[in-house]
């Protein structure tokens, strides 16, 4: 069974299992739920965050998930508001996270959360982006999707947003921006993650050190200048050869197969920094495959910090990028800025990651 299928058959046993629960009752954990339904983290996390925003489910901060009223509002005192989240895929690990904040803030605010997963599609996203207009929410965030030039995503998001603009409903980046639009945002610092691991690699000792990522773009661009930099700054030499932007969007395959190529090359590398942590573990496959072992021979550091990097034999050091405190301070910038949005258009928060080092880069 594919990841969509399994997605789909838990949110429908999550549905029957809500039907005979009054409203407000407290739902089982997560952990619970990942044991019973023998599913990963974020199988549940994707089902529980599309009930919230379909208005099934509620959040309370540090308490946890809860059965809302038949009307798809939760209790509230005053005049509910509505915001639109906007998000490239809920099968991501970084976006449930992401989303968990900013449901954290709208609770305490009483605003209604509406999600909009467009799958990295251009007609969900265009969709999307005019119902949120045409129910006129009170602010929208924004977690732009990859680029794809095949299906124009960033000029279609750019145009929408144009039109939010002319109907005067604020909206907040978080995680990258958009090209062209300037608005209020919260990101991380992706140059600095890209040098804090790879001078990580560098005080362990590692010198030929690889850095692999999906195709160009800004947040790719940005973990490779961090990388480029911390080379240049410790007096090592930059090998192209050990540079890879790969055309796929693959989770796993531009590290396994980059990450192969470069091993079975002449001048091989003894490290390497992962995009992400999916692609740091095809890395670790490859470089597993032809007998060496992580940590000890071969260097990996991967990049968000996920549950994967725990989950194997060699634990893996990874970037840690804080998904969820970035949704909490863009929903919070988004209500702190209200009717103030156009003075705050230039209003940047940059979060700082930190590195969790683990056996991966050990050295033993």
């Amino acid at each position: 069974m594919d990841s969509n299928a399994r997605y789909a058959q838990i949110k429908e046993r999550l549905l029957e299992e809500l039907s005979g629960l009054p409203a407000h009752t407290r739902i089982r954990s997560r952990s619970d739920l990942v044991a019973d339904f023998g599913v990963s983290r974020t199988t549940v996390d994707r089902a529980i965050s599309e009930l919230i925003g379909e208005g099934l489910l509620y959040a309370r901060d540090g308490s946890g998930t809860y059965v809302a009223e038949k009307n798809g509002m939760w209790p509230q005192d005053g005049t509910m508001r509505s915001w639109g989240v906007l998000l490239p895929d809920l099968r991501h690990y970084t976006y449930p996270g992401i989303l968990r904040g900013i449901e954290q803030v709208g609770f305490d605010n009483g605003i209604n959360i509406i999600v909009g997963n467009i799958e990295n599609t251009a007609v969900r996203q265009t969709s999307y982006l005019k119902n949120f207009i045409r129910n006129q929410v009170n602010g929208v965030i924004i977690v732009p999707a990859r680029p794809n030039p095949q299906e124009g995503l960033e000029d279609q998001l750019a145009e929408m947003l144009r039109e939010m603009i002319e109907h005067r409903i604020p909206f907040v980046f978080c995680n990258r921006n958009t090209i062209g639009i300037e608005a209020p945002q919260v990101v991380c610092n992706d140059f600095h993650g890209g040098y804090l691991a790879t001078r990580h690699l560098i005080e362990r000792g590692y010198r030929r050190i690889a850095y692999i990522a999906h195709p160009r773009y800004s947040i790719s661009m940005n973990r490779y200048m961090g990388y480029a930099s911390a080379l240049q700054s410790a007096g090592i030499e930059q090998d192209d050869a050990l540079v890879a932007f790969s055309p796929s969007w693959d989770f796993e395959a531009p590290g396994y197969e980059e990450m192969g190529r470069m091993l079975d090359g002449p001048n091989p590398p003894d490290a390497m920094v992962g995009f992400t942590d999916p692609i740091a573990h095809g890395a670790y496959r490859a470089v597993c495959e032809r007998g060496k072992v992580p940590g000890r021979d071969i260097g990996i550091v991967g990049y968000d910090d996920s549950m994967l990097c725990v989950s194997l034999d060699i634990p893996l050091t990874s970037v840690k990028i804080h998904s969820s405190e970035m949704g909490r301070k863009a929903a919070q910038l988004l209500a702190d800025i209200g009717p103030q949005w156009e003075a705050a258009r230039n209003t940047s928060v940059v979060l700082m990651p930190e590195l969790a080092e683990r056996q991966s880069t050990a050295r033993t």
